[in-house]
């Protein structure tokens, strides 16, 4: 019987495969869990997942094209999975960076950007947070006016009291990790929500508006990152998310 001897290239591809998703994913919940911070995540671990992605990638093909000289050569199922992993590797990093440049970078979104919901109970949580709770100068305003022209105050045809109740009602269903503070006197409702695999944490004002002007109630909404330039649109989501379930009630 004739001996078939696995590929060194099959092997070593599923191993660089392997160690550049548990690179990928280690950089992201190894920050939120406190292993490294945030410098070595950006700095060495995603680039290092990238390049050994892109290694493994071209450890997988060349086993293709090798194969083909030698069809006796054993791993293709190991040289498949390290290829699959690599691009998996490569997609997910190509696809988070072109999503950051589609994006304006700002990670502070109000519906109301002249007189912006005020922050009060979630303050001391954010005591340590790079980004403060000062909403901008105008040129973000600006900014986020050009990107998100469809985040604007919504008003509801109805009383203060009942507005309330479904303002604080559409947040609960939100599933934020936090529901901070709720005080219907004042109007406004805070929470606290955690953005998957880095863990970035980002708080959420909502103000019911309390005059009850033309018989309306207005509501505002602002969401904020505690760290980071920029927040990939994820504010943006958020309010537009809450918005439609708000509207939906």
């Amino acid at each position: 019987m004739e001996n078939r001897r696995t590929s060194l290239l099959a092997i070593f591809g599923i191993i660089v495969g392997i160690i550049a998703a548990l690179m990928l994913l280690g950089a992201g919940y190894g920050y939120q869990w406190g292993w490294w911070g945030l410098g070595t995540a950006f700095t060495w671990l995603l680039p290092g997942s990238l390049i050994l992605g892109l290694l493994a990638t071209g450890l997988g093909v060349t086993f293709g094209f090798s194969r083909r000289k030698q069809p006796e050569q054993k791993g293709q199922g190991w040289a498949w999975t390290g290829t699959i992993l690599g691009l998996a590797v490569i997609g997910t990093i190509g696809y988070w960076f072109l999503q950051a440049q589609q994006y304006p970078p700002i990670h502070d979104i109000s519906t109301d950007i002249q007189n912006p919901p005020t922050f009060e109970a979630v303050v001391p949580l954010r005591a340590d947070a790079p980004n403060d709770t000062t909403y901008g100068d105008q040129e973000k305003a600006n900014l986020q006016r050009e990107a998100y022209p469809d985040i604007e105050t919504v008003y509801l045809d109805t009383d203060y009291p009942e507005a309330f109740d479904r303002a604080l009602k559409a947040a609960q269903t939100m599933g934020w990790e936090e529901m901070v503070a709720a005080d219907k006197a004042t109007g406004r409702i805070e929470a606290t929500d955690e953005v998957p695999w880095f863990g970035f944490k980002d708080d959420i004002v909502i103000r019911v508006d309390t005059s009850q002007a033309s018989g309306q109630t207005a509501i505002d909404v602002r969401s904020v990152s505690r760290i980071g330039r920029g927040d990939i649109g994820v504010n943006a989501h958020r309010i537009r998310e809450y918005l439609e379930v708000l509207e939906g009630m």
